[in-house]
């Protein structure tokens, strides 16, 4: 059972949001931002998926995303996908792979965010 009335509770509590508001969702394919998908799905919230493909981890990160892409069509859910050469943008701006990650990730979301008129962007991200 989705933990739902503890989302609407969190949402509601920390004014993140009404139903009149797009979201875009940062969905990698893992257990978490999955379950935040099926959250605003069961909400009723009008929202899109987004998904970051990093070429950093071969065959798994094009399982991961045809998975999401799946995900994404089965539930009928605009769904928006870009593919990044990570290592190759760390090396060019002396950066980790993960800031280069970061960096082009966040980018990326907020020119799909301003592009297809959404309010927001929603990532996941465990306690831990």
């Amino acid at each position: 059972m989705l933990p739902l009335q503890q989302f609407q509770d969190f949402i509601r509590e920390h004014a993140l949001f009404s139903k009149e508001h797009r979201i875009l969702l940062a969905v990698s394919g893992g257990k978490d931002s999955v379950l935040m998908l099926h959250l605003f799905k069961a909400l009723g919230v009008d929202f899109g998926v987004a998904h970051c493909n990093f070429n950093l981890r071969g065959a798994e990160a094009q399982r991961d995303e045809h998975f999401v892409e799946m995900l994404a069509s089965s539930l009928d859910l605009p769904f928006h996908v870009t593919h990044f050469e990570t290592k190759k943008y760390a090396r060019e701006h002396k950066i980790s792979t993960q800031m280069a990650a970061r960096k082009l990730r966040y980018s990326w979301f907020e020119e799909i965010r301003l592009t297809h008129g959404y309010n927001f962007i929603a990532l996941a991200q465990h306690q831990n």
